[in-house]
């Protein structure tokens, strides 16, 4: 959908015309419209300007096919205008060229009239590719809001995000006969690399001989072995010192392994890599804005798969930090790859705080839902800033615990720990304490287990089903802020 301002007359062909209104100003309606806003309240007596609502209409001598009336609320956030233009785009079903009129909106700034339009856009995603009927777009082709150059100034870094949230969607819808560690290392870097960013990528040979014992145990059994993705990104201005660090999971198919998943938990595990794709359209984001920070990041890819060559229950690993781990569960692959990485991170980059994401356990999903993610954190500025930039993105986060007893129930009698508890409580607890002993000292870290958030399977005002993108932004404004 093409977003544009202009303070123009709309052109003759928009076929919807909306008009933004605060809650409890419908009977305050002033401008040219005005009679024509007001046969449609006639007609919506219950509509009242409440946030993301709308009233849609015919009228009679009106200059355009359909007039319809969008409830912004009263709350001017920005993240709950973007609510707003989400729902708007969700609403619309049949008009193409919408013309949005938010001068009813008394004090309405340039920067709430960018955010109403970034919600728009974030919400106008599909994913068509792979349809042979029906590729027609249930989408606007087009929208344009009444405002001048401040609001198109306004929006443009919003714009950027969201095309980094799109872009992430899309990873995370391809199927995994497409996306796999390869092609989706090269997409990685054919996307950031002309943004400004250093994309290095090591082989599964690399790997091994470089002792990513656990990573490379993981990857063994499939056809398409495992890509470590390394992302350096300095923007001008950016502090000098040591940089923050993002690490996403990125398993392109979990099939659980040996410790195999049923045929129905395997469905949507071509999404096991969207913890990688959240910190790739995090750095596309932060590049493409020319924000002023110093980001490294890595991508863990690999596929859990299963053949003679695949790592199995009872054996014993020795990752890049040199403690060994005993295999209990197969399944329990991602906080693997992820071990290896976290270190080789820190030993190379030093960095002052860093946080993973990943979708690594079922049991964050029991304890928290399908709309907030969990997030352990070992410092407690370091989780303040994090849930600052949930509460200002909409990615919903809640903390889970850190505690020595989760440490502990990791140990194991032949091993340095084991990969996976025996107990069967506290799932997402005891996969953070895991990661959280590949944490060096002074590092301020934080785990963000995005399971209940990958994708969503009812529509919501920023996101159609489907993959969710979550993440993006999520980080992109931690970085900020950091």
């Amino acid at each position: 959908m093409k977003i544009s301002f202009s303070n123009a007359a709309p052109k003759a062909n928009t076929d919807l015309y909306v008009i933004a209104l605060a809650q409890g100003a419908t009977n305050k309606i002033k401008g040219r419209y005005a009679k024509f806003a007001k046969a449609i309240l006639a007609a919506n007596p219950d509509f009242t300007g409440e946030a993301g609502t709308l009233a849609v209409g015919v009228v009679p001598g009106f200059k355009f096919k359909r007039l319809a009336l969008l409830g912004i609320g009263n709350d001017m956030s920005q993240l709950a205008l973007e609510q707003a233009g989400g729902k708007l785009t969700a609403a619309i079903r049949i008009a193409k060229n919408v013309f949005v009129d938010t001068s009813e909106v008394k004090g309405f700034t340039a920067n709430g009239v960018a955010s109403l339009a970034s919600g728009a856009l974030i919400r106008a995603y599909e994913f068509r590719l792979y349809r042979t009927k029906d590729k027609k777009s249930a989408v606007p082709a087009a929208m344009t809001f009444g405002a001048g150059t401040d609001a198109q100034r306004a929006f443009a870094p919003l714009a950027r995000t969201a095309e980094a949230v799109h872009w992430a969607r899309d990873l995370v819808n391809e199927p995994s006969n497409v996306l796999y560690p390869d092609s989706f290392a090269k997409r990685v870097s054919d996307k950031l690399k002309p943004l400004g960013v250093t994309v290095t990528i090591w082989n599964d040979k690399t790997l091994w001989d470089k002792g990513f014992g656990a990573m490379s145990a993981v990857g063994a059994a499939a056809e398409h072995k495992p890509r470590l993705v390394i992302m350096e990104y300095k923007g001008a201005g950016a502090p000098t010192g040591k940089p923050i660090a993002l690490v996403g999971k990125g398993i392109t198919f979990d099939s659980g392994g040996y410790s195999i998943k049923p045929s129905d938990g395997m469905i949507e595990m071509k999404c096991d890599m969207a913890g990688a794709a959240a910190v790739a359209g995090a750095m596309a984001s932060l590049a493409a804005n020319k924000t002023p920070v110093h980001v490294v990041a890595a991508l863990a890819m690999a596929e859990n798969m299963i053949s003679d060559e695949g790592y199995k229950p009872s054996d014993i690993l020795t990752s890049l930090s040199g403690q060994t781990i005993e295999i209990t569960n197969t399944d329990a692959e991602g906080r693997l790859v992820l071990c290896d990485v976290l270190w080789h991170i820190q030993e190379t980059y030093k960095p002052r705080a860093c946080v993973n994401i990943a979708t690594l356990t079922g049991a964050a999903l029991v304890a928290l839902g399908e709309e907030y993610a969990a997030i352990f954190a070992n410092d407690e500025d370091l989780w303040a800033q994090l849930e600052r930039a949930s509460k200002s993105t909409g990615d919903k986060a809640w903390r889970l615990p850190l505690d020595p007893v989760f440490v502990r129930a990791m140990d194991s009698q032949v091993a340095d720990m084991k990969n996976a508890a025996s107990t069967r409580y506290g799932g997402s607890c005891t996969g953070a304490a895991f990661l959280s002993r590949f944490i060096q000292k002074g590092v301020k870290w934080a785990h963000v287990d995005m399971a209940p958030t990958m994708v969503t399977h009812t529509d919501q005002a920023l996101c159609p089903k489907g993959a969710t993108g979550f993440g993006v932004r999520l980080l992109s404004e931690w970085a900020k802020t950091a």
